[in-house]
């Protein structure tokens, strides 16, 4: 550890090329054990780059500033990884997959499902890495394919259409496009893209999808539609909301540009699912949704075993009523149940007969209370196939081919006790 009252200085201060140089260092030495590399590294840093150090003293005598940068190290390692400029990519389990295409009847041409083989400890970070690796190679493909669209219609490839992403709300989510924000970095050269949310604010708007916008630091290529308007609205008025602002009336009149759709889903048995907490948090809320009345949900779209959940626009089942407060509310949503389901089939197909679309999702299980999802995912693999990637970890896909829970003891354990916080 540092001396007290030195100051303490930012490795996020350092430039690109000095942090990558660091961890090409570490990560490719040979024969020396982790204290001398650090050690190693250190006077390298020191001796040819002590300008660019922002927590050393150029005053200092050079074991000073050695002692202070030493620990530093393993810092500006994290700090690559942070950067992007480290990729950890986590094994997958082939077999695995196939088993699931085989037990539900999949194509993977149009459904494609990668498991994540990893340790349950690091398994959401995994998979929201895996994830938002699969949204990277999606967008790489759809920048060529934007670039033909545009040379196709006389145009340069400097003129093609931003590619139109579509992000969710919600824990995982979050950590998906965290990932993805920094890969994109990565790139030699940023895509033009237009960045949709999918949802307003319902109730943490941390977990919102226009407080993602924030993570992105390409401003000049990118363009951010919000959906600026109410978290819910009774069912009657959904389609009079559309057109009564113009940033409203922005955001639906480009909804049917969005080419790719990042989001998770949950369980209806998961108390920190996005549906279970608005249903706790709101009272004017949809009404049909108890307990059993559905599975999971997809961004506050909630489905049962048997395919989407479409709600009445009466309250209590008898004829429709005046008084708002009387009706049936929903979530905003920027998409419904009829656009997803058709969402990668609107548009033509790709030349080699592949969607053009692609609606991507993260499948862990919960970041916070670790409950399986894979109850939530038995309809889509049989039925609502509107998806066209699937991520999930190991654990799950195995629940999946025994449609049982399979967690460990320990774990029902930890949720009772966070049942019980």
């Amino acid at each position: 550890m540092p001396p007290q009252n030195e100051p303490e200085g930012s490795v996020h201060d350092l430039s690109d090329a000095l942090v990558f140089s660091v961890a090409t260092r570490w990560m490719t030495a040979q024969g020396d054990d982790q204290k001398k590399l650090t050690s190693t590294i250190a006077q390298w840093l020191v001796r040819e780059h002590a300008n660019e150090l922002p927590w050393i003293d150029l005053r200092w005598n050079e074991k000073r500033r050695i002692d202070l940068t030493r620990y530093r190290v393993y810092k500006i390692v994290r700090e690559a990884v942070d950067r992007g400029f480290v990729q950890l990519n986590p094994p997958q389990a082939v077999k695995r997959a196939e088993a699931v295409y085989e037990k539900y009847g999949l194509n993977p041409k149009w459904n494609e499902i990668r498991v994540v083989d990893v340790t349950q400890d690091v398994v959401n970070d995994m998979v929201a890495r895996a994830t938002a690796e699969t949204a990277l190679n999606l967008i790489k493909k759809l920048v060529v394919q934007n670039a033909q669209t545009a040379r196709a219609a006389g145009k340069s490839a400097a003129d093609a259409e931003p590619i139109g992403i579509g992000l969710g709300a919600g824990y995982s989510s979050l950590a998906v496009i965290s990932y993805l924000a920094k890969l994109l970095k990565t790139l030699p050269v940023y895509p033009k893209l237009r960045l949709h949310a999918l949802t307003p604010t319902i109730q943490d708007p941390m977990l919102s999808p226009v407080t993602f916008f924030r993570l992105f630091d390409a401003a000049d290529q990118i363009e951010f539609v919000d959906l600026p308007t109410a978290a819910t609205v009774p069912m009657r008025g959904y389609a009079k909301l559309k057109t009564q602002d113009e940033n409203i009336e922005r955001a639906f009149e480009l909804r049917h540009k969005v080419q790719l759709i990042i989001s998770s889903l949950a369980w209806s048995g998961d108390p920190d699912g996005l549906m279970q907490s608005y249903l706790k948090h709101h009272s004017r809320r949809p009404k049909g949704l108890e307990a059993g009345k559905f599975v999971g949900d997809l961004q506050y779209l909630p489905y049962d075993d048997a395919g989407p959940v479409l709600l009445s626009d009466q309250a209590d089942g008898t004829s429709p009523r005046s008084d708002d407060d009387k009706e049936n509310w929903r979530a905003v949503t920027l998409f419904d149940w009829p656009d997803l389901l058709s969402f990668h089939e609107t548009g033509s197909e790709s030349s080699a007969g592949s969607p053009s679309r692609y609606l991507v999702i993260s499948a862990a299980p919960c970041r916070r209370c670790l409950r399986s999802k894979w109850r939530a995912i038995v309809p889509l693999l049989r039925s609502m196939r509107f998806w066209t990637h699937l991520v999930t970890d190991d654990l799950t896909a195995r629940e999946l081919l025994e449609e049982q829970d399979l967690r460990q003891p320990q774990a029902d354990e930890t949720l009772q006790a966070m049942d019980g916080r």
